[in-house]
């Protein structure tokens, strides 16, 4: 296996605004110390090992927070999610996809970064148990960080890349450090960059979540809430995912607006 040198964070992202990817702004946000989970969501297989011509990215975020428990929606979360890589799996894309697992509560945790689809993790009661609060702005600013970074390291092997981040959550943010607004520049410099499309899963409130993500940067299209945060309406919004993540992963070109649910 080859030997994996550490990560230069702040290299790769000035790699990425040379590159127009992102902006000022977004660098800004992006210098200094970002904490170890960013580091751990850039890692994932080394350069050496990715035989694929060119690599879709697939990012999956999901809330960890008390309320799944209260809600009784750990089970219906796992079912999703594993249902998700196997439809992957079904693909004649399956070679070129790499999954990365992301869960939050209080803080972002990475479950294991970018990894061929073929061996990612399984989600299982043992290893997902809902305590705690959400932050949600902290995730995902932190995985767009850990995202771009690893994108910027395949780039720079010669691996074209294109970028598929979900975040499925059933609650307003209460943990972050960060405001809201500091997801915003992000967001916009890599739906300009077309190499991305994002989707923002909301069960519990529509009213809520909508604007939330808004105020994220997401557009419309990258949006899909329920009123209810019910194991069914989870269920439908998984099988939602996982049949628009598979239609960007198959497509010549990601959609224009980088609304995964366009």
């Amino acid at each position: 296996m080859a030997t994996k040198q550490p990560i230069d964070l702040n290299r790769l992202f000035d790699d990425a605004q040379t590159s127009g990817v992102i902006g000022p702004q977004s660098s800004r946000l992006l210098t200094g110390d970002l904490g170890t989970v960013v580091v751990a969501g850039a890692a994932g297989r080394a350069m050496e090992e990715i035989v694929a011509t060119e690599v879709t990215l697939v990012t999956v975020l999901l809330d960890e927070s008390s309320s799944i428990g209260y809600a009784g929606l750990e089970k219906t979360v796992c079912s999703g999610y594993n249902a998700l890589l196997d439809g992957f799996l079904l693909t004649r894309e399956l070679d070129s996809i790499m999954v990365a697992l992301w869960t939050f509560s209080d803080e972002p945790r990475v479950v294991h970064a970018y990894v061929p689809v073929a061996e990612a993790e399984r989600l299982t009661r043992k290893k997902y148990r809902p305590r705690g609060g959400t932050a949600l702005y902290d995730t995902w600013c932190r995985a767009l960080a850990a995202n771009l970074a690893y994108a910027q390291q395949l780039k720079a092997s010669g691996t074209p890349c294109r970028s598929v981040i979900v975040l499925i959550t059933d609650g307003e943010d209460t943990s972050s450090t960060a405001p809201i607004d500091s997801c915003l520049p992000l967001t916009q410099d890599l739906l300009r960059s077309e190499e991305y499309a994002f989707g923002f899963v909301g069960v519990g409130s529509d009213g809520v979540f909508r604007p939330i993500a808004r105020k994220m940067g997401l557009p419309d299209g990258a949006i899909a809430s329920s009123d209810e945060a019910t194991p069914e309406r989870l269920r439908q919004m998984f099988q939602l995912v996982s049949r628009s993540a598979i239609r960007a992963s198959q497509s010549v070109v990601l959609p224009t607006s980088g609304g995964l649910f366009n």
